[in-house]
């Protein structure tokens, strides 16, 4: 019994550390705005009160992951404390990333004029100053009917076909965004695997 309870709290551990590295905002049908896109993507840029990490501060040097320990020899004589150790640690970082109910035509990769409607905010948020220079994937998600094979097709060519228009209509450098087919893998609803809300498009910030 105390091999169980163990066995659950690590894998509850598991479970908070995962949604604690992990941040995604749903819309859903809805239209967002271009400000809940960015924030969506970078928080940072939207919230000037978040304290930067290290590597975001003059002078400070890096270090490798070998570095993480604590020397008990170094405590026997005093020394003086680096500027990076005076200062609170930043949290891990996260991944940022947001996930539309894009419209497209029945068995088609086609962006109806709902589904650009939609996209407008996020093209204007991408284009902005401040997620212009930053890189990110775009996700094409089906739902489960069909075969697996037709399913990642399909998704990817959707991807594609929102990469298209983000880039022709919003001039956004090409380089900067990337395209995925993940077909009916990570279902968003997997209690209803043929529901529409598993035809969806995932823009993942890349740090």
């Amino acid at each position: 019994m105390k091999t169980q309870q163990q066995l659950f709290c690590f894998l509850g551990l598991i479970a908070l550390t995962t949604a604690a590295n992990s941040e995604e905002s749903n819309f859903g049908k809805k239209i967002a705005s271009t400000n809940q896109v960015i924030e969506a993507l970078n928080p940072v840029a939207t919230n000037p009160d978040v304290i930067p990490d290290d590597n975001d501060y003059e002078g400070d040097i890096k270090k490798s992951s070998h570095d993480r320990n604590i020397s008990m020899g170094n405590l026997a004589s005093p020394v003086t404390k680096p500027k990076a150790a005076s200062k609170k640690l930043s949290a891990p970082s996260k991944e940022t990333a947001l996930s539309m109910e894009i419209i497209f035509g029945y068995k088609s990769a086609e962006l109806t004029a709902s589904g650009k409607e939609q996209l407008k905010p996020v093209g204007e948020a991408l284009a902005s100053e401040k997620l212009k220079n930053m890189g990110f994937v775009v996700e094409g998600h089906t739902d489960a009917i069909g075969g697996y094979a037709y399913n990642i097709n399909l998704s990817e060519e959707r991807a594609a076909s929102v990469k298209r228009f983000l880039v022709d209509t919003y001039n956004i450098e090409p380089s900067h965004i990337k395209i995925v087919g993940k077909g009916k893998d990570d279902l968003l609803d997997a209690n209803n695997p043929d529901s529409e809300v598993n035809r969806r498009v995932r823009i993942i910030a890349v740090r």
